[in-house]
């Protein structure tokens, strides 16, 4: 490689948005800022596809406010109030705890959808003890 041209590739990149070169004899390889650009025609666009899909959304985690006992529906002959995947609405009901004989609704602070839920029906909880993680939209 002659250094002659390769000093004066930097030189005409300098002030580009210009972020990652690579030069083979058989290709030129540039990426600019976050878009890619390709020299090269075998080269496929999979790997800044998968980049993208990767992105992971903003979540909330729902936190027990008080120490009690945590159940996901009102009573046991009813359903859950919510499962995975469901879709919530702010201040929509999650779970229940009883702590002292008086059951305390526990709401959703936010409009997403459920990701997981941490702690299972009829388990103990402590302030602060995570409950419930929703994906916000």
């Amino acid at each position: 490689m002659n250094l002659k041209i390769v000093k004066e590739l930097i030189e005409m990149i300098r002030n580009t948005d210009v972020v990652e070169l690579e030069w083979t004899p058989e290709r030129i390889h540039i990426i600019r800022g976050a878009q890619q650009q390709d020299r090269s025609a075998s080269r496929t666009r999979e790997p800044e596809k998968d980049k993208a899909a990767t992105v992971e959304k903003p979540t909330v985690t729902i936190t027990s406010p008080l120490v009690g006992t945590f159940y996901r529906s009102a009573s046991p002959e009813t359903q859950p109030f919510v499962q995975v995947g469901d879709r919530v609405k702010k201040d929509q009901v999650l779970c229940v705890i009883e702590a002292m004989k008086l059951m305390n609704e526990i709401e959703s602070h936010v409009d997403g959808i459920v990701t997981a839920i941490l702690k299972q029906d009829g388990e103990r909880v402590g302030y602060g003890d995570q409950l419930f993680i929703i994906e916000e939209l």
